[in-house]
């Protein structure tokens, strides 16, 4: 059974560019599959009897939204689902998302000044694959860059690149970043610099002798760089003109949540970021 492509949808500022990419998935990605719209509303009691038909005829024009918007996808065969859910926001998402088990949930993103945005907290807090959008949605995908910095994600990482270049016949560059070594004397720090190089090139070669046979048939390049993490990434994605961007949730120093590269790449960068979280 193929799992699900889940869009969640806020009928906000980026709706058009997630049912965008949501199409390109699934006529390019995941035929298979079917796609899910899914709008979640908070509420914390059980209203009382006289707000029940209030709550109905809500839930019924949200159902009827995202009836209206599910139209992209009828018109091409796609069979596709609608689910308004209710109640104590995280505890429904998670319940949704647990049961649903989707390949990966579709959302826009937009970063804000004062506070934390919603996608960012879903990013957080759900245990699921993640396609950011912003403004853009995912139309075509001519080369791929994928960060990796072999923490326990960056074999599921790898693999979903992998699979993303060989469905859509993309161009994928796998990049890792040694990190600023903070070491004054010159010769010292080349001899340290010249040592981390030779053991990711290792550790690279026993993370593609994991792989599948089929797998490393795939044409793809591995770049080791060294300086400041985020700006060498976002540089790369500039020289390589990149049209998605594939990173790890987590790195090496948390377990759960989301990474502090993988935050600030989400805040700055403009072309799709899909986070991986298995596979």
């Amino acid at each position: 059974m193929f799992k699900p492509i889940a869009l969640a949808i806020d009928f906000k500022k980026f709706t058009h560019s997630i049912l965008e990419t949501g199409l390109f998935l699934s006529k390019n990605l995941y035929p298979k599959n079917d796609v899910v719209l899914f709008h979640a509303v908070e509420y914390f009691l059980t209203p009382p009897h006289y707000l029940v038909s209030y709550f109905k005829e809500e839930e019924a024009q949200l159902e009827s939204k995202l009836t209206e918007l599910s139209q992209i996808f009828k018109k091409e065969n796609i069979p596709v689902k609608n689910k308004v859910i209710w109640g104590n926001f995280w505890e429904v998402l998670k319940n949704f998302t647990k049961k649903l088990d989707p390949s990966l949930i579709v959302l826009g993103y937009q970063p804000h000044k004062f506070k934390i945005p919603t996608a960012e907290k879903m990013l957080e807090r759900l245990e699921c694959n993640f396609l950011a959008v912003k403004d853009q949605p995912l139309k075509r995908i001519g080369k791929i860059l994928c960060c990796i910095d072999f923490s326990e994600k960056s074999f599921n990482c790898l693999k979903m690149a992998i699979f993303w270049s060989e469905r859509l016949k993309s161009e994928l560059k796998v990049l890792n970043v040694i990190p600023k070594i903070k070491v004054k004397d010159k010769k010292l720090k080349e001899e340290i610099l010249k040592s981390e190089n030779s053991e990711r090139k290792r550790m690279w070669e026993n993370l593609v002798s994991l792989l599948e046979e089929s797998e490393k048939t795939i044409n793809f390049d591995f770049e080791i760089v060294y300086g400041d993490k985020l700006k060498e990434i976002l540089e790369r994605i500039e020289i390589y003109s990149s049209n998605l961007l594939i990173v790890g949730k987590t790195g090496k120093n948390i377990k759960s949540g989301l990474g502090s590269i993988t935050k600030e790449l989400l805040r700055k960068i403009q072309i799709p970021l899909l986070i991986v979280e298995n596979f």
